[in-house]
């Protein structure tokens, strides 16, 4: 898959897609892994998010060492251990991977989701 067509969280299905490995450097291709949103989600994880999103927010969105820890095994255990924690870090570009876990974070808050 081209690097370029890669979304790393979809805001309609709550998919996530990590990068697994770069398979061609000069073609920018990678290999990509997809997890589905569960189907059923506990609501701590409704307080969790409540949580988390207040300290981003108090914080003027500006994400700590131990933020990102946190908000990185929020969504390991989100999704269930489909992944660990290196593997989301790893899979998603540094360049825009606090704004996807926002999104994510929010994407919580929304509640359901348009699982096919």
């Amino acid at each position: 898959m081209k690097y370029d067509k890669v979304v790393p969280y979809d805001d309609e299905t709550k998919t996530l897609t990590l990068v697994k490995k770069i398979t061609d450097m000069n073609k920018q291709e990678v290999e990509v892994v997809k997890y589905q949103y569960p189907f059923y989600v506990e609501g701590l994880y409704t307080l969790k998010a409540l949580e988390l999103g207040a300290e981003l927010e108090e914080n003027e969105y500006a994400v700590s060492l131990d933020l990102f820890e946190r908000l990185t095994n929020f969504f390991v255990e989100l999704y269930g251990k489909q992944f660990t924690n290196e593997e989301l870090t790893s899979g998603i570009d540094q360049s825009n991977i606090i704004d996807v876990y926002i999104t994510m974070l929010f994407g919580v808050l929304q509640g359901d989701t348009k699982n096919d």
